[in-house]
């Protein structure tokens, strides 16, 4: 079988991990599979590991690649005077790209992209809705949305969808009540990418990194609906109490490295523009975007990780400390509940719109330290059980059917 891999939204983060352990367990599964993978410039310089799988052809698309200052201003002016674009649109790259040289191809974003017109069998990925929402701040244009709307019915209603919970399934449902059919539900395995990594590594790469303070790990992007507000708020609760004086919470994900150091605080986050040796002046540190190896040591190395957002399709960094064995706290959020469900993990879960409960819960799992290791050992044996194995026979079973199909 011959997959063309389409990675072109710049996005990141748990995506871009999804994509990368999806990738290496079907070539590991399938001995028979070839992966042309076509990807966002963006992408591809977070995703170092990508390069160098055998039978994986990494595309960097065109499309994608920063332009210099003369083009920007050059084609600017074309479009705006004589309506003509120099800019090769990705679409277009996409389509020019991917012909009936591939059995099939594959979209993993495919709830945040428009529907292609290709003449090969589509399989894609629809991962949430939160375009639908508002979380207090807009984050997709009115223009994004209306487009998605058109959008979302077509690949639901032409390619084969998978979706990774049910709870986006049942999302799918709610939000488009009338269509034929509905994706089919595959649940993926921990995307931890040095699932390997000892705590002696993970301790010296955190030494490299000045951390040498018990932390509690939240890696999130800072788009509002993962909730940092009420999270920052339960964490100025917590730290009242004298026992927490030397914990810091740790962001990673995009743009979080934008706060740098801060101090919780009840009504939100003070920032530290220059902060003292004295830790402690500030007691919240921006990460940023980290690499999946620094990513990985932070989970092996934090006291807990924790999700406080209120809309996901699934927790994935949860996953990721479940196989290195971390205590997760989490939002009692449906997606969330649902590993528990399908996996038998343990974790402890708080109401994320209330602060008190959060800081509660968090003292608890801080003061229960016994407990939350049992509970990590046994969440790290369930999910081992789960295996790529599994995931991949099932992704390989809609490849066959979109192919058989088309």
């Amino acid at each position: 079988m011959k997959l063309a891999y389409i990675d072109s939204l710049p996005v990141g983060g748990g995506l871009s991990r999804y994509s990368l352990g999806l990738c290496k367990n079907l070539l590991r599964y399938d001995e028979t599979i070839q992966i042309d993978y076509y990807i966002h410039s963006d992408n591809a310089s977070k995703m170092k590991e990508l390069f160098g799988l055998d039978r994986l052809n990494v595309y960097v698309l065109k499309s994608t690649l920063p332009t210099n200052k003369y083009f920007f201003f050059l084609n600017k002016i074309l479009t705006k005077v004589f309506k003509f674009n120099l800019e090769k649109s990705i679409d277009k790259e996409i389509s020019q790209n991917v012909d009936d040289r591939y059995d099939v191809v594959y979209f993993p974003s495919a709830h945040m992209m428009p529907f292609p017109n290709l003449a090969v069998p589509i399989v894609s990925t629809m991962h949430d809705f939160n375009w639908k929402y508002f979380f207090g701040s807009q984050i997709f244009s009115d223009t994004f949305c209306a487009t998605m709307e058109i959008e979302i019915p077509k690949w639901l209603s032409k390619s084969n969808v998978i979706t990774l919970s049910h709870a986006t399934l049942d999302e799918c449902k709610k939000l488009f009540p009338n269509l034929a059919s509905y994706p089919e539900v595959i649940p993926v395995g921990a995307l931890t990418v040095y699932s390997d990594m000892t705590r002696e590594r993970s301790s010296q790469i955190l030494a490299e990194k000045s951390i040498k303070f018990p932390y509690i790990l939240y890696p999130a992007n800072l788009f509002p609906h993962k909730n940092h507000l009420n999270l920052y708020t339960a964490f100025s609760i917590l730290k009242r109490n004298p026992t927490y004086k030397e914990y810091k919470l740790l962001l990673t994900g995009a743009d979080t490295d934008k706060i740098g150091f801060g101090k919780a605080e009840y009504r939100g986050l003070l920032n530290i523009s220059l902060p003292a040796d004295d830790h402690s002046n500030y007691d919240v540190i921006g990460l940023g975007y980290t690499t999946n190896e620094f990513m990985d040591a932070l989970i092996i190395g934090a006291e807990l990780l924790i999700s406080s957002s209120i809309y996901e399709e699934m927790c994935q960094p949860a996953m990721d400390a479940w196989m290195f064995g971390t205590p997760t706290v989490l939002s009692d959020i449906p997606p969330f509940r649902e590993h528990e469900q399908n996996i038998g993990v343990k974790s402890a879960y708080f109401d994320p719109m209330n602060p008190n409960d959060i800081a509660n819960t968090l003292h608890y799992c801080l003061s229960n330290t016994d407990e939350m290791y049992q509970n990590a050992l046994v969440s790290r044996e369930k999910i081992k059980k789960y295996t790529w194995e599994n995931v991949c026979s099932s992704y390989l079973n809609v490849f066959r059917k979109a192919i058989v199909n088309k």
